[in-house]
């Protein structure tokens, strides 16, 4: 096969990896990632085997780039979403053990590949890999509900008999009531009463996300896609409380006209309501007229939901309304344009150092540096980090900020032991972006919504590597790899710029609203 073939299978495997993420809403609403998993493993461990016969481009562009590629994006889905959903306070610590563990592969795997090849060729080396890929399916049988290990709550007799319905209180009341002890401000966490949906906020250690109550464990990951009532689209932060005035009206609503305006979860908001309805008296009586009223007043018919149109089923299936969301726009921009720097320097790493005329064991030992410290980091960090109260996007920043400045003084010198030094700052540098990488997305997005919004970050991440991939070894054949460096680390610079713009402006707008109120 000619070098262009060669490339476009190269590319298309993680291009179809990461537009398998536009599937991770529907798949997750309907199947476990228990499910999922399992399924993935058996296409990965196909596409191997077949990988290992096929002769022509477009057997190795169905085997190696489709099935191999379509199991591994599932795969990984399932993968983070059952970390997500199985560890809440010690998310960092699980997400640190399993990339740890996945970076000792790049290590050990090269040493045993050239020994296999040796003794059992290339196809018998391709045939044992797909069988060691099969211990991914025991791997995910692993994976069970989460409501397996909750353990049950006793119902006592007393609780069985029919509680009288409570009594609506006015904003006085309601307000007083919260504030004795055992109310929702005396917990650790701020929870949702009156939504089941929304996740709480957590107040004692940021950075770890607040689940919903509905998904305490109970429900698992499989949210059901026939349930009889609008489902109310929200993201929520654990972090910014102020950033959530955005996607908190019913998808089947958008076009219509309705006078139901769905709160948005607003800590903060009501905290500044509160200080003006703690100065009212008791109006529980007014509210228990108007109460009455209008259960005089309602239509005894259930009204029937209203249709909606092709183009809103679409928007729903896929969770597409995350897009109005701007800071996860925001942020699934700069996971893209992070991830697409990252990648096509771990690529070029070997042929820039060979562009700048070192020898083949000089590179090797870079490398192995380079590697070698970013799993002892993958390692540590969550412990060295467990006691800092730092959001997981300042911790994020920090990695990715760092490794591009190690890339700035690689691509200005060319002193070997300047570069061995960048390469071990580049490494730390690393570990600490890897571990983090993956809690972005779900430290801003509710659980439930974390299939859909990790696929279309995924989606999105693949098509623009696909697409601004041949820039790079444009700029490669104009200028050289300085200047290719030079134009990663700018993306890198420009994304991280992005996040901190928005960080800034919404702090000085919150400031404002507190002053103002």
């Amino acid at each position: 096969m000619s070098s262009s073939q060669i490339t476009a299978i190269i590319n298309t495997n993680p291009a179809v990896s990461a537009c398998t993420g536009l599937l991770n809403g529907p798949m997750f609403r309907r199947f476990t990632f228990r499910q999922v998993a399992m399924a993935g493993s058996l296409l990965i461990s196909g596409g191997i085997v077949l990988t290992a016969f096929c002769e022509t481009f477009v057997g190795y562009m169905v085997a190696y780039a489709l099935l191999f590629g379509f199991g591994m994006g599932i795969s990984v889905s399932a993968s983070s979403l059952a970390i997500n959903t199985y560890f809440q306070q010690k998310r960092r610590k699980a997400a640190g053990f399993s990339w740890t563990i996945t970076g000792l592969g790049p290590i050990f795997l090269p040493y045993l590949v050239t020994y296999l090849l040796t003794v059992y060729g290339v196809r018998g080396t391709v045939l044992l890999f797909a069988a060691i890929s099969l211990h991914s399916f025991v791997s995910a049988m692993i994976y069970q509900p989460v409501r397996y290990h909750v353990k049950g709550r006793t119902v006592e007799p007393e609780l069985l008999v029919e509680q009288q319905p409570t009594e609506a209180l006015c904003a006085h009341c309601a307000w007083q009531q919260k504030r004795e002890p055992g109310g929702i401000f005396s917990s650790q966490y701020l929870c949702q009463d009156d939504d089941a949906q929304r996740p709480g906020y957590e107040i004692c250690e940021p950075g770890t996300p607040m689940l919903s109550r509905a998904n305490d464990g109970w429900f698992g990951s499989r949210p059901s896609l026939t349930s009889g009532r609008l489902r109310f689209r929200t993201v929520s932060s654990s972090k910014d409380l102020e950033q959530t005035q955005r996607l908190h009206c019913p998808i089947s609503e958008e076009h219509l006209e309705s006078d139901e305006f769905l709160r948005p979860n607003n800590f903060r908001r009501e905290r500044v309501e509160s200080n003006l309805e703690a100065k009212l008296c008791c109006r529980c009586s007014e509210h228990r007229a108007i109460a009455r009223e209008d259960n005089n007043n309602k239509d005894p018919e259930e009204q029937p939901c209203p249709d909606i149109s092709f183009l809103q089923k679409v928007v729903t299936f896929f969770d597409l309304d995350l897009l109005r969301d701007f800071t996860f726009v925001n942020l699934v921009a700069g996971l893209t344009i992070i991830n697409f720097g990252e990648l096509n320097f771990s690529i070029l790493t070997p042929f820039i150092l060979a562009d700048f005329g070192f020898e083949t064991p000089q590179i090797t030992l870079a490398m192995s540096l380079l590697a070698g410290l970013d799993i002892t980091m993958r390692f540590l960090v969550p412990f060295l980090t467990e006691k800092i109260p730092w959001d997981n996007r300042v911790f994020f920043l920090i990695g990715v900020v760092g490794i591009a400045l190690g890339r700035t003084v690689v691509a200005c010198t060319r002193s070997y032991t300047i570069i061995l030094c960048c390469f071990v700052w580049i490494g730390l540098c690393k570990g600490v972006r890897t571990i983090f990488w993956p809690l972005i997305i779900p430290g801003y997005v509710p659980l439930n919504r974390l299939p859909g919004a990790s696929g279309l970050q995924l989606l999105i991440s693949g098509l623009f590597t696909l697409i601004c991939g041949p820039f790079v070894g444009l700029v490669r054949d104009r200028f050289d790899y300085s200047v290719t460096l030079h134009c990663l680390n700018m993306m890198t610079f420009v994304a991280a710029a992005s996040w901190t713009l928005e960080a800034l402006i919404r702090r000085h707008r919150r400031k404002q609203r507190l002053e103002d109120s």
